[in-house]
């Protein structure tokens, strides 16, 4: 293995590396045994398609773009906004259904407890009987749940009801979609399209408590429902029209032929492979009404509950453990904020209504969109330089040293952001909002990282790993929303604040341990 990356024992690579890009500038002298990209012949295709034109992989870039925009707009509006859509107005809820603060904020604990806990089921099915149905499924059940949300008037268990029920439609829009873009995407085409994906989870929330804010102090709070419900309704639409099957079962014995050569060629990127990929698939192409009807496949032929068991055995990865503190506790400290923000300003000397409190997120959205569309394309150009560093050899590792700007980030942000709330003015809460734009920037840069590397070190667990950190992340909101408000009234904010940067930090940290050596030796290649 080049650059002093330790290959294991015997003839299979490291999962993940693999030759991304000819050595040759002749395309005479091109591997023949792989495919390459169209556009860039000396891009290869990873993953290799099948001949198959039902495969996601075949499908033109104008489909898999329509499939992946109504997935976005999916998991803005079913992912997205349905847990914080009441934080911003915690202190009115509190009045008008007559509960303590530490009850509103069960109103997206235990929503987020279902989103949590429908985790494995939502893999098994998944893997069993494909993704569309479930997308179908949690659309159906947000819809339901809102119209009941929206009914229950001024009854606390009404409402809680239907929060229950709108946990069902967040789950696979949460946990899926990042592994769908794997399904139809090629790893040179994922770099900035995951970063959006994970931003619509981390900054959005924060246009939520934006437009909400208003909305409760003008309006009243079941408007924000309301005005919800028909979003809900399109998401429904597009998914049902827009949002075929991806997940496809490609031939193992062609399979076993690409891994062949692209071992054959990692051991020597100068040997011509002159080896035929055989693929007698003979299929024919479906129409797009025929892509849509529900087929009930199965595509694997595991139990489920083999496979609701699969989430939880891929914790014998430490990559997966890994992903868990990126993706799941560290924006689970940051998104827990959300539950005591309100009753930090909307005291003395901040004396905030509604619609400040929703104006406090502007910082965060912005934060969100620089470091998921910015921090996409970073990670590409960190990648393409250490592909040409490393001979054309592509390694997952290479998604991770953007984890140093998330660090600065976070320092930044928990950090100063405690320092204002030590030193209350009234003019703190722009302060306090540039701060938690750094944490947004911060965790997103954090997550799109983790998730790049498990797109392309582990392609065939991406569905049980996602699951199982989104479970891990809900199941730390729910735990966060019993008692932050207690330990904020107690200790106050910015004991949080140090104790959620000081945890991040050290997470954060731990990225140290995935790619230490291999990485440093790439960069000093580059600085020469």
């Amino acid at each position: 293995m080049p650059l002093s990356i330790i290959s294991p024992s015997g003839s299979e690579s490291c999962r993940g590396t693999i030759l991304l890009r000819e050595k040759s500038d002749d395309e005479q002298r091109y591997h023949p045994g792989l495919k390459h990209d169209p556009q860039n012949p000396s891009l290869l295709l990873d993953p290799q398609p099948s001949d198959d034109p039902n495969d996601p992989l075949n499908w033109s870039t104008g489909k898999k773009d329509m499939v992946y925009m109504a997935l976005f707009i999916g998991s803005i509006i079913l992912a997205a906004v349905p847990a914080p859509v009441l934080a911003s107005s915690t202190a009115v809820l509190s009045e008008v259904l007559g509960v303590s603060l530490d009850d509103v904020a069960l109103l997206s604990g235990y929503q987020l407890l279902v989103v949590g806990l429908y985790g494995p089921p939502c893999s098994a099915l998944a893997r069993k009987y494909g993704k569309r149905l479930q997308y179908i499924f949690a659309s159906t059940m947000a819809l339901v749940g809102t119209i009941i949300c929206v009914a229950s008037g001024s009854k606390y268990s009404a409402l809680l009801a239907g929060r229950l029920i709108q946990g069902f439609g967040t789950t696979a829009f949460e946990s899926l979609s990042i592994a769908t873009i794997g399904d139809m995407y090629f790893v040179h085409q994922r770099g900035i399209r995951t970063g959006a994906m994970v931003l619509t989870l981390t900054c959005l929330p924060g246009i939520v408590n934006i437009i909400a804010g208003p909305i409760t102090h003008s309006l009243e709070w079941r408007y924000m429902l309301i005005i919800h419900l028909p979003f809900i309704t399109l998401s429904w639409i597009l998914t049902f029209l827009l949002v075929p099957e991806t997940q496809f079962q490609r031939s193992q014995s062609s399979q076993q032929q690409i891994a062949m050569v692209r071992n054959a060629i990692l051991s020597d990127p100068k040997a011509e492979s002159t080896v035929h990929i055989e693929d007698t698939n003979t299929v024919s192409k479906k129409t797009y009404w025929q892509g849509l009807v529900p087929t009930f496949n199965t595509y694997t032929d595991t139990s489920l509950l083999k496979l609701i068991a699969g989430p939880f055995i891929t914790l014998h990865n430490p990559a997966v453990i890994w992903t868990l503190a990126m993706g799941g506790v560290v924006v689970a400290l940051y998104v827990s904020l959300s539950y005591m923000l309100a009753q930090v300003w909307s005291a003395p000397p901040y004396d905030l209504n509604a619609a400040g409190n929703g104006y406090f997120y502007v910082g965060s959205t912005l934060g969100g969109i620089i470091g998921g569309v910015g921090g996409g394309w970073l990670t590409d150009v960190i990648t393409k330089a250490l592909i040409r560093a490393n001979g054309g050899v592509y390694e997952p590792e290479f998604r991770i040293p953007v984890q140093v700007a998330a660090a600065a980030s976070l320092v930044l942000g928990y950090f100063l952001f405690a320092w204002d709330l030590k030193h209350p003015t009234p003019t703190g809460y722009y302060l306090g909002s540039f701060c938690h734009g750094c944490i947004c920037f911060g965790i997103t840069l954090a997550t799109l990282s983790a998730s790049l590397y498990i797109l392309d070190a582990h392609p065939n667990e991406t569905t049980e790993i996602f699951i199982i950190q989104m479970m891990f992340k809900n199941l730390l909101f729910f735990g966060f929303s019993r008692f932050i408000n207690t330990w904020t009234t107690e200790d106050g904010a910015s004991a949080v604040l140090e104790t959620y940067g000081i945890v991040s930090i050290c997470l954060v940290a731990s990225s140290i341990a995935i790619c230490t050596y291999p990485i440093m030796k790439h960069f000093e290649l580059l600085l020469g």
